[in-house]
């Protein structure tokens, strides 16, 4: 559809883009990104013939740029740039209707009916109908930007540039903005070149991407361009973290400011424990994995709750009854990880070591009575109240590949509790692995030198399975106590 071969070009015989070639496959959203200055909008003037090319060539649907005229590229692209500045007096729909003057014919341009049912349809699609008879410069910035996009929609090109086309734009209007201008991409197969300063919207609705440096091409490709940290951390001279969206299979990309200290330096907390709740509470945020009742998953969190519920309790909504609690508790519940337990919670285990150097800390709280063995068939116990949970602290700098892993540590370190002390599933009567609705949880200080593991084979691994070994055997012995009591 659109291809570049050796294209350099400027200003005053200045070259801002050298020798540059990519190719944007017909109906494909082509993301062009790179820093203020790298030659993205030169790049857009020379494509659209605005700017004259140095050297090089611009083919469109396999024919030379220079041999289009000027009508002839208005009626195939058009262009929706970063200004939004109108001279005159218009009005909404006379901005829009002006995307249609390259398709009106006779010499005074006469207005169509298929015209106006045009203008109306991009309007609305756009969100900007109920501004039609009004002036333009009577609009905010945002409302500016869907006009000219409407005026360019209307233009019925077969290649959409846009500069910045979300400039101004809130939340909402970005994302309904872009959604739109994908779906239509499909409906009309159109050939879409954005220029995007924002990485993660271009990670959300591109196809393929170019990063420009300096007037070069750094590279081009698909999507796993934004997951190469080094070359990214290089053109924009920022530090950064690339992960995946947590909904769709996208990469996403995370600004990283310069620590003017380290997040937390050790394990230092206040504990309090009542008859219905244990609170740890940690000055500065943790990274944690866990999959609690509230903040399951990856997560940043400094308070730690494990709740106490009778047996008979009803699960039905357990998250918005930890909410509950918490807001009674005149705790937070935006960066708390939430457990609860039917187990008497003055029976936890506390053990508190420094190994080879890192400081753990568990407390564990532990019963045995609805525990199974994961290997054998067994009636769904899912919506029992889980009586082991276990929350693991420590004073080390986790990747989120060593958190699993120490999550797999935590789970082996329990599983050789249970054999040693002959836990047994009552309905099979063979050793138990865990019970039905077990807690973990990981917290890390993310303090000190990155590690990248923590599993079994590994010294903090063994460190914090000895650790959760041991804190294990003490609570199910206090529960057992209990028991005879």
């Amino acid at each position: 559809m659109i291809t570049l071969q050796n294209v350099s070009g400027g200003y005053l015989n200045k070259s801002i883009v050298k020798n540059i070639s990519f190719t944007i496959e017909k109906g494909h959203f082509y993301a062009l990104i790179g820093p203020n200055g790298s030659g993205k909008t030169t790049l857009s003037k020379l494509i659209t013939g605005v700017l004259p090319l140095q050297s090089g060539s611009i083919l469109i649907l396999d024919k030379s740029l220079k041999q289009y005229s000027s009508i002839q590229r208005a009626e195939m692209m058009a262009v929706l740039s970063q200004e939004a500045s109108v001279e005159f007096d218009f009005s909404v729909e006379e901005i829009v209707m002006l995307g249609r003057y390259p398709h009106q014919k006779g010499f005074f341009k006469t207005i169509s009916n298929q015209d106006k049912q045009i203008v109306k349809d991009v309007m609305e699609k756009t969100y900007v109908y109920q501004y039609r008879k009004k002036l333009f410069k009577q609009l905010s910035g945002g409302e500016k930007q869907r006009v000219l996009l409407a005026k360019a929609l209307a233009q019925e090109p077969k290649i959409l540039i846009l500069d910045e086309p979300t400039n101004h734009l809130d939340m909402r209007h970005t994302l309904e903005m872009l959604q739109h201008l994908k779906d239509y991409q499909k409906q009309h197969d159109l050939t879409i070149l954005a220029i995007l300063h924002d990485l993660n919207i271009a990670s959300l609705f591109s196809d393929k991407i170019g990063l420009l440096h300096h007037g070069h091409l750094v590279e081009t490709g698909d999507l796993s361009l934004l997951q190469k940290e080094e070359k990214l951390q290089e053109v924009y001279e920022v530090a950064i973290k690339t992960s995946f969206h947590p909904v769709i299979a996208k990469p996403q990309i995370s600004l990283i400011p310069k620590k003017q200290k380290p997040l937390h330096t050790s394990l230092d907390h206040t504990m309090n424990t009542t008859k219905n709740y244990i609170h740890i509470y940690f000055p500065k945020p943790l990274r944690t994995i866990s999959n609690a009742v509230l903040g399951e998953g990856l997560y940043w969190s400094r308070n730690f709750c494990n709740f106490h519920v009778p047996y008979n309790y009803n699960c039905s909504n357990p998250k918005q009854d930890i909410q509950n609690w918490l807001q009674q508790a005149n705790i937070s519940s935006y960066d708390t990880v939430g457990m609860m337990t039917a187990v008497i919670l003055k029976d936890k285990s506390v053990i508190r070591e420094n190994i080879e150097g890192v400081e753990i800390l568990s407390i564990i709280t532990a019963g045995v009575g609805n525990a199974v063995d994961i290997t054998h068939d067994h009636r769904d116990s899912s919506n029992k109240i889980g009586t082991v949970n276990i929350m693991v602290f420590l004073d080390a700098h986790l990747t989120d590949g060593a958190l699993v892993n120490s999550i797999q540590s935590v789970t082996e370190a329990k599983t050789k509790a249970f054999y040693d002390l002959n836990i047994k599933d009552h309905n099979t009567q063979t050793i138990a692995t865990g019970t039905s609705t077990d807690s973990t949880l990981i917290a890390s200080t993310q303090h000190g030198e990155l590690t990248p593991y923590a599993g079994s084979g590994t010294s903090l691994g063994k460190a914090i399975g000895k650790v959760v070994y041991n804190g294990l055997i003490e609570a199910i012995k206090n529960y057992e106590k209990r028991k005879k009591i």
